[in-house]
Protein backbone atom coordinates (compact mmCIF):
# COMPACT_ATOMS: atom_id res chain seq x y z
CA UNK A 1 0.00 0.00 0.00
CA UNK A 2 1.36 3.89 -0.68
CA UNK A 3 2.05 5.94 1.82
CA UNK A 4 2.20 10.04 0.84
CA UNK A 5 3.13 12.03 3.61
CA UNK A 6 1.84 15.23 2.35
CA UNK A 7 4.55 18.15 0.99
CA UNK A 8 7.38 16.43 2.42
CA UNK A 9 6.09 13.44 -0.50
CA UNK A 10 7.93 11.23 1.79
CA UNK A 11 6.73 7.95 0.06
CA UNK A 12 7.31 4.89 1.59
CA UNK A 13 6.22 1.25 0.66
CA UNK A 14 5.20 -1.78 2.80
CA UNK A 15 6.79 -4.38 1.14
CA UNK A 16 4.68 -7.48 2.62
CA UNK A 17 1.13 -5.87 1.50
CA UNK A 18 1.45 -2.82 -0.79
CA UNK A 19 -0.29 -3.27 -4.11
CA UNK A 20 -1.06 0.06 -6.16
CA UNK A 21 -4.22 -1.17 -7.56
CA UNK A 22 -3.27 -0.35 -11.21
CA UNK A 23 -2.13 3.33 -10.34
CA UNK A 24 0.91 2.38 -12.40
CA UNK A 25 -0.89 2.17 -15.48
CA UNK A 26 -0.85 5.94 -15.99
CA UNK A 27 3.26 5.95 -16.45
CA UNK A 28 5.07 5.42 -19.50
CA UNK A 29 8.20 4.19 -19.01
CA UNK A 30 10.91 3.55 -21.45
CA UNK A 31 13.38 0.60 -20.66
CA UNK A 32 17.07 1.21 -22.63
CA UNK A 33 18.18 -2.29 -22.73
CA UNK A 34 20.55 -4.51 -25.11
CA UNK A 35 18.16 -6.40 -27.30
CA UNK A 36 20.97 -7.96 -29.33
CA UNK A 37 24.19 -9.17 -29.43
CA UNK A 38 26.45 -10.43 -25.98
CA UNK A 39 24.60 -7.79 -23.61
CA UNK A 40 21.54 -9.01 -24.43
CA UNK A 41 20.95 -11.18 -21.78
CA UNK A 42 21.30 -8.49 -19.76
CA UNK A 43 18.54 -6.60 -21.35
CA UNK A 44 16.55 -9.90 -20.81
CA UNK A 45 17.12 -9.37 -16.68
CA UNK A 46 15.90 -5.79 -16.76
CA UNK A 47 12.55 -6.70 -18.82
CA UNK A 48 11.93 -9.94 -16.45
CA UNK A 49 12.31 -7.88 -13.20
CA UNK A 50 9.83 -5.38 -14.45
CA UNK A 51 7.76 -8.41 -15.33
CA UNK A 52 8.09 -10.09 -11.85
CA UNK A 53 7.07 -6.70 -10.02
CA UNK A 54 3.68 -6.61 -12.29
CA UNK A 55 3.29 -10.45 -11.69
CA UNK A 56 3.62 -9.57 -7.80
CA UNK A 57 1.39 -6.59 -7.90
CA UNK A 58 -1.44 -7.79 -10.82
CA UNK A 59 -0.55 -4.36 -12.91
CA UNK A 60 1.31 -3.45 -15.81
CA UNK A 61 2.48 0.36 -16.76
CA UNK A 62 0.42 1.41 -19.50
CA UNK A 63 3.17 1.61 -21.96
CA UNK A 64 6.58 -0.42 -21.26
CA UNK A 65 8.14 1.13 -24.01
CA UNK A 66 12.24 -0.82 -25.36
CA UNK A 67 14.43 1.35 -27.12
CA UNK A 68 17.70 -1.06 -28.15
CA UNK A 69 21.23 -0.11 -26.27
CA UNK A 70 23.86 -1.49 -28.55
CA UNK A 71 26.52 0.38 -25.37
CA UNK A 72 27.42 3.03 -28.04
CA UNK A 73 26.65 6.65 -28.03
CA UNK A 74 25.41 5.61 -31.97
CA UNK A 75 22.58 4.06 -30.00
CA UNK A 76 22.09 6.50 -26.74
CA UNK A 77 21.10 8.94 -29.76
CA UNK A 78 19.15 6.62 -31.41
CA UNK A 79 17.22 5.44 -28.38
CA UNK A 80 16.78 8.24 -27.00
CA UNK A 81 15.13 9.98 -29.63
CA UNK A 82 12.43 7.36 -30.48
CA UNK A 83 11.76 6.82 -26.51
CA UNK A 84 11.19 10.92 -26.63
CA UNK A 85 8.86 10.96 -29.49
CA UNK A 86 6.94 7.56 -27.65
CA UNK A 87 6.09 9.89 -24.85
CA UNK A 88 7.91 8.25 -22.41
CA UNK A 89 8.14 9.64 -18.97
CA UNK A 90 11.06 8.56 -17.39
CA UNK A 91 13.25 5.91 -19.05
CA UNK A 92 15.23 2.97 -17.00
CA UNK A 93 18.71 1.58 -18.73
CA UNK A 94 21.53 2.26 -20.49
CA UNK A 95 24.27 -0.06 -19.61
CA UNK A 96 26.62 1.59 -20.52
CA UNK A 97 28.40 4.71 -20.29
CA UNK A 98 29.15 5.79 -23.89
CA UNK A 99 25.13 5.03 -24.98
CA UNK A 100 24.00 7.27 -21.15
CA UNK A 101 26.45 9.98 -22.13
CA UNK A 102 24.86 10.27 -25.61
CA UNK A 103 21.34 9.92 -24.59
CA UNK A 104 20.76 12.20 -21.46
CA UNK A 105 21.22 15.35 -23.53
CA UNK A 106 18.34 14.71 -25.82
CA UNK A 107 15.91 12.64 -23.13
CA UNK A 108 16.61 15.85 -20.46
CA UNK A 109 15.80 18.30 -23.61
CA UNK A 110 12.67 17.29 -23.20
CA UNK A 111 12.01 17.00 -19.75
CA UNK A 112 12.74 12.98 -19.34
CA UNK A 113 14.46 11.95 -16.61
CA UNK A 114 17.21 8.96 -16.99
CA UNK A 115 17.77 6.26 -14.30
CA UNK A 116 20.53 4.11 -14.95
CA UNK A 117 20.83 0.93 -13.04
CA UNK A 118 24.85 0.00 -13.39
CA UNK A 119 27.04 3.11 -14.88
CA UNK A 120 29.15 4.45 -11.84
CA UNK A 121 31.53 6.62 -13.58
CA UNK A 122 31.66 9.74 -11.59
CA UNK A 123 32.11 12.06 -14.50
CA UNK A 124 28.90 11.64 -15.65
CA UNK A 125 27.70 13.26 -12.40
CA UNK A 126 29.74 15.95 -13.06
CA UNK A 127 28.61 16.41 -16.58
CA UNK A 128 24.84 16.35 -15.62
CA UNK A 129 25.21 19.06 -12.98
CA UNK A 130 27.49 21.43 -15.62
CA UNK A 131 24.51 20.74 -18.12
CA UNK A 132 20.89 20.19 -16.28
CA UNK A 133 20.90 16.63 -17.28
CA UNK A 134 18.06 14.88 -15.05
CA UNK A 135 20.26 12.16 -14.23
CA UNK A 136 19.49 9.10 -11.40
CA UNK A 137 21.14 5.96 -10.78
CA UNK A 138 20.49 3.39 -8.48
CA UNK A 139 24.19 1.85 -9.40
CA UNK A 140 27.00 3.74 -6.70
CA UNK A 141 29.72 6.08 -8.30
CA UNK A 142 32.76 4.69 -9.09
CA UNK A 143 34.77 6.78 -5.57
CA UNK A 144 32.88 5.23 -3.26
CA UNK A 145 34.22 1.87 -3.62
CA UNK A 146 37.49 3.53 -2.69
CA UNK A 147 36.18 4.86 0.48
CA UNK A 148 34.65 1.36 1.51
CA UNK A 149 38.29 -0.04 1.01
CA UNK A 150 40.02 3.17 2.60
CA UNK A 151 37.67 2.32 5.71
CA UNK A 152 38.25 -1.53 6.03
CA UNK A 153 42.07 -1.26 5.48
CA UNK A 154 42.19 1.10 8.57
CA UNK A 155 39.92 -0.79 10.51
CA UNK A 156 41.74 -3.80 10.28
CA UNK A 157 45.49 -3.63 8.87
CA UNK A 158 46.63 -0.01 10.48
CA UNK A 159 48.34 -2.33 12.77
CA UNK A 160 49.32 -4.93 9.78
CA UNK A 161 52.29 -4.47 7.40
CA UNK A 162 50.63 -3.95 3.85
CA UNK A 163 50.93 -3.41 0.60
CA UNK A 164 48.94 -2.12 -2.60
CA UNK A 165 49.39 -3.71 -5.82
CA UNK A 166 47.90 -2.76 -9.41
CA UNK A 167 47.29 -4.52 -12.54
CA UNK A 168 48.17 -1.31 -14.60
CA UNK A 169 44.67 -1.27 -15.90
CA UNK A 170 42.81 2.32 -15.85
CA UNK A 171 40.85 0.70 -13.40
CA UNK A 172 43.01 -0.50 -11.26
CA UNK A 173 45.56 1.98 -11.31
CA UNK A 174 43.13 4.58 -10.21
CA UNK A 175 41.27 2.58 -7.59
CA UNK A 176 44.94 1.79 -5.90
CA UNK A 177 46.04 5.66 -6.37
CA UNK A 178 42.47 6.79 -4.54
CA UNK A 179 42.86 4.18 -1.84
CA UNK A 180 46.96 5.28 -1.38
CA UNK A 181 45.77 8.95 -0.99
CA UNK A 182 42.91 8.67 1.11
CA UNK A 183 45.07 6.37 3.51
CA UNK A 184 47.82 8.96 3.76
CA UNK A 185 45.34 11.74 4.54
CA UNK A 186 44.76 9.88 7.44
CA UNK A 187 48.33 9.17 8.28
CA UNK A 188 48.66 5.73 7.38
CA UNK A 189 51.20 4.43 5.05
CA UNK A 190 51.80 1.14 2.95
CA UNK A 191 54.97 -0.62 3.54
CA UNK A 192 54.78 -1.30 0.18
CA UNK A 193 53.07 -0.36 -3.63
CA UNK A 194 53.73 -2.40 -6.65
CA UNK A 195 52.25 -2.82 -10.23
CA UNK A 196 51.98 -5.96 -11.86
CA UNK A 197 51.30 -7.51 -15.38
CA UNK A 198 47.99 -9.02 -15.67
CA UNK A 199 46.95 -11.67 -17.77
CA UNK A 200 49.94 -13.88 -16.86
CA UNK A 201 50.17 -17.87 -15.94
CA UNK A 202 52.67 -17.29 -13.01
CA UNK A 203 53.37 -13.71 -11.17
CA UNK A 204 56.72 -14.98 -9.78
CA UNK A 205 58.63 -11.58 -9.53
CA UNK A 206 55.41 -10.08 -7.74
CA UNK A 207 55.86 -12.63 -5.61
CA UNK A 208 59.78 -11.74 -4.64
CA UNK A 209 58.87 -8.11 -4.60
CA UNK A 210 56.00 -9.34 -2.00
CA UNK A 211 58.57 -11.47 0.24
CA UNK A 212 61.07 -9.45 0.01
CA UNK A 213 59.02 -6.11 1.69
CA UNK A 214 57.99 -8.35 4.17
CA UNK A 215 53.90 -7.40 4.26
CA UNK A 216 51.13 -9.98 5.62
CA UNK A 217 48.30 -8.11 3.90
CA UNK A 218 47.87 -6.97 0.03
CA UNK A 219 45.36 -5.23 -1.54
CA UNK A 220 45.07 -5.67 -4.76
CA UNK A 221 43.40 -3.57 -7.88
CA UNK A 222 42.67 -6.08 -10.47
CA UNK A 223 40.41 -8.95 -11.43
CA UNK A 224 39.68 -12.00 -9.59
CA UNK A 225 42.11 -14.74 -11.69
CA UNK A 226 45.06 -12.28 -11.36
CA UNK A 227 44.40 -12.69 -7.78
CA UNK A 228 44.03 -16.05 -7.90
CA UNK A 229 47.35 -16.37 -9.60
CA UNK A 230 48.92 -14.38 -7.19
CA UNK A 231 47.75 -15.73 -4.11
CA UNK A 232 48.81 -19.63 -5.65
CA UNK A 233 52.00 -18.54 -5.90
CA UNK A 234 52.72 -16.47 -2.82
CA UNK A 235 51.71 -19.75 -0.78
CA UNK A 236 53.73 -22.22 -2.93
CA UNK A 237 56.72 -19.57 -1.31
CA UNK A 238 56.26 -20.32 1.71
CA UNK A 239 54.00 -16.25 1.99
CA UNK A 240 51.15 -16.69 4.37
CA UNK A 241 49.36 -13.59 3.40
CA UNK A 242 46.04 -12.54 3.55
CA UNK A 243 44.73 -11.21 0.21
CA UNK A 244 41.74 -7.85 0.09
CA UNK A 245 40.62 -6.63 -3.53
CA UNK A 246 37.48 -4.19 -5.41
CA UNK A 247 34.36 -5.34 -6.93
CA UNK A 248 36.30 -6.87 -9.68
CA UNK A 249 36.68 -9.51 -7.18
CA UNK A 250 32.76 -10.63 -7.57
CA UNK A 251 33.30 -12.72 -10.95
CA UNK A 252 33.03 -15.94 -12.37
CA UNK A 253 34.93 -18.19 -10.88
CA UNK A 254 37.94 -19.42 -12.63
CA UNK A 255 40.26 -22.46 -12.94
CA UNK A 256 42.21 -21.13 -9.82
CA UNK A 257 40.55 -20.41 -6.40
CA UNK A 258 40.90 -17.45 -4.87
CA UNK A 259 41.90 -18.26 -0.58
CA UNK A 260 39.13 -18.45 1.83
CA UNK A 261 38.44 -15.68 3.92
CA UNK A 262 39.90 -12.96 0.73
CA UNK A 263 37.90 -10.07 1.15
CA UNK A 264 36.23 -7.76 -1.25
CA UNK A 265 35.08 -4.53 -1.35
CA UNK A 266 31.65 -5.33 -3.33
CA UNK A 267 28.34 -3.94 -4.68
CA UNK A 268 25.97 -4.03 -2.05
CA UNK A 269 22.89 -5.15 -3.90
CA UNK A 270 24.99 -8.26 -5.11
CA UNK A 271 25.62 -9.91 -1.72
CA UNK A 272 23.39 -12.83 -0.87
CA UNK A 273 21.37 -11.15 1.29
CA UNK A 274 20.88 -7.61 -0.40
CA UNK A 275 17.35 -8.67 -1.28
CA UNK A 276 14.19 -8.92 0.73
CA UNK A 277 12.76 -11.95 1.60
CA UNK A 278 9.76 -11.22 0.16
CA UNK A 279 10.86 -10.09 -3.05
CA UNK A 280 13.18 -13.68 -2.93
CA UNK A 281 10.21 -15.17 -3.12
CA UNK A 282 8.86 -13.19 -5.86
CA UNK A 283 11.10 -14.26 -7.95
CA UNK A 284 11.29 -18.04 -7.14
CA UNK A 285 7.61 -18.11 -7.55
CA UNK A 286 8.47 -17.61 -11.39
CA UNK A 287 11.13 -19.22 -11.56
CA UNK A 288 13.96 -16.88 -11.81
CA UNK A 289 16.83 -16.35 -9.22
CA UNK A 290 17.88 -12.66 -8.39
CA UNK A 291 21.29 -12.34 -10.10
CA UNK A 292 22.83 -9.50 -12.43
CA UNK A 293 19.71 -6.81 -13.07
CA UNK A 294 16.78 -8.31 -11.91
CA UNK A 295 17.22 -7.35 -8.51
CA UNK A 296 17.62 -3.64 -9.54
CA UNK A 297 15.51 -3.51 -12.24
CA UNK A 298 12.85 -4.63 -9.91
CA UNK A 299 13.51 -2.17 -7.47
CA UNK A 300 13.26 0.43 -10.12
CA UNK A 301 9.72 -0.72 -10.58
CA UNK A 302 9.02 -0.55 -7.25
CA UNK A 303 10.05 3.29 -7.14
CA UNK A 304 8.09 3.91 -10.46
CA UNK A 305 4.95 2.02 -8.83
CA UNK A 306 5.16 4.38 -5.95
CA UNK A 307 5.68 7.62 -7.72
CA UNK A 308 2.80 7.04 -10.58
CA UNK A 309 -0.32 7.99 -9.01
CA UNK A 310 2.00 11.41 -8.28
CA UNK A 311 3.79 11.58 -11.80
CA UNK A 312 0.81 14.08 -13.23
CA UNK A 313 1.03 17.05 -10.71
CA UNK A 314 4.57 17.25 -9.67
CA UNK A 315 7.80 16.67 -11.52
CA UNK A 316 8.96 13.11 -11.39
CA UNK A 317 12.91 14.66 -10.95
CA UNK A 318 11.74 16.49 -8.03
CA UNK A 319 9.74 13.00 -6.73
CA UNK A 320 12.97 11.15 -6.87
CA UNK A 321 14.61 13.45 -5.07
CA UNK A 322 12.37 14.43 -2.13
CA UNK A 323 11.33 11.17 -1.93
CA UNK A 324 12.28 7.81 0.09
CA UNK A 325 11.21 4.59 -0.98
CA UNK A 326 11.19 1.05 0.97
CA UNK A 327 11.98 -1.32 -1.51
CA UNK A 328 13.57 -4.70 -1.58
CA UNK A 329 17.22 -3.19 -0.92
CA UNK A 330 15.94 -1.26 1.77
CA UNK A 331 14.92 2.40 2.13
CA UNK A 332 16.24 4.12 -1.34
CA UNK A 333 16.69 7.93 -1.70
CA UNK A 334 18.45 10.31 -4.14
CA UNK A 335 20.22 13.34 -3.43
CA UNK A 336 19.97 16.36 -5.56
CA UNK A 337 23.00 15.36 -7.54
CA UNK A 338 20.58 11.96 -8.45
CA UNK A 339 22.97 9.85 -6.49
CA UNK A 340 21.52 7.27 -4.29
CA UNK A 341 22.31 8.49 -0.81
CA UNK A 342 22.25 4.49 0.63
CA UNK A 343 26.04 3.20 0.77
CA UNK A 344 26.64 1.57 -2.43
CA UNK A 345 29.62 -0.99 -1.49
CA UNK A 346 30.23 -3.28 1.54
CA UNK A 347 32.70 -5.39 2.70
CA UNK A 348 32.83 -8.81 2.21
CA UNK A 349 34.39 -12.47 2.69
CA UNK A 350 34.74 -15.46 0.40
CA UNK A 351 33.26 -18.00 2.74
CA UNK A 352 32.61 -21.70 0.96
CA UNK A 353 32.07 -20.70 -2.50
CA UNK A 354 30.44 -16.91 -1.95
CA UNK A 355 30.90 -13.46 -0.63
CA UNK A 356 29.43 -12.93 2.34
CA UNK A 357 29.00 -9.44 4.14
CA UNK A 358 30.91 -8.84 6.71
CA UNK A 359 29.51 -7.49 9.86
CA UNK A 360 30.68 -6.41 13.18
CA UNK A 361 33.29 -9.26 14.81
CA UNK A 362 35.00 -10.43 11.56
CA UNK A 363 36.61 -11.37 9.20
CA UNK A 364 39.64 -12.82 11.16
CA UNK A 365 41.68 -10.44 8.79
Amino acid sequence: MNRVLSASVFVLLALASWGTQAVAADLRIGLAIPESGSFAPLGRQVREGFEVWQIENNDEFTDLVEGEDRCDAASGVESAQSLAEAGVDIVVGYLCAESLAAALPILSAEGIPVLTLTVRADILTEEAQRNDWRFYRLAPRDSKEAEVATEAIISLWADQSFALIEDGTIQGRELVEAIRVALEERGLKPNFIDNYRPGQDRQPSLVRRLKAAGVSRVFAGGDRSDLAIIARDAKAAGLDLRFMGGDALNAPRGEIPIPEGTLAIIATDALPDAASSSAASAFAEVGLPIEGLRLPAYVAAQILGALAPMHESSNLGDLLERGQYGTALGIVSFDSDGERQQPGFSLAEWRDGRFERVTSGTPQN
